[in-house]
């Protein structure tokens, strides 16, 4: 065989594994990459998740304590209005 056609030959068969080698490697980072992502965003649902719920909890009690201030003030106005109308007091 003559010495430039092997030369030629070489050189395409490490210019065809080196582009294999990187579509290999590119495949991976992706893979990589996309794995990544997705547990991140796992995470970040199920701190959402976490958060939402804990809202809720908040959202009660601050119902609760609305709830619970209403009933105080309607007392409250009850009685300023029975001291103010000259009725009884506790």
């Amino acid at each position: 065989m003559p010495q430039p056609l092997w030369h030629t030959l070489c050189a395409l068969a490490g210019v065809l594994a080196g582009y294999g080698a990187a579509t290999l490697y590119h495949r991976r980072r992706d893979r990589d990459r996309a794995l990544r992502d997705r547990l991140i965003r796992a995470r970040h649902d199920q701190h959402t998740d976490a958060l939402r719920a804990r809202l809720a909890e908040l959202r009660a009690v601050g119902d609760v304590v609305t709830a619970a201030t209403d009933h105080i003030d309607a007392a409250y106005a009850r009685l300023i209005r029975d001291i103010q109308e000259g009725g009884p007091t506790p």
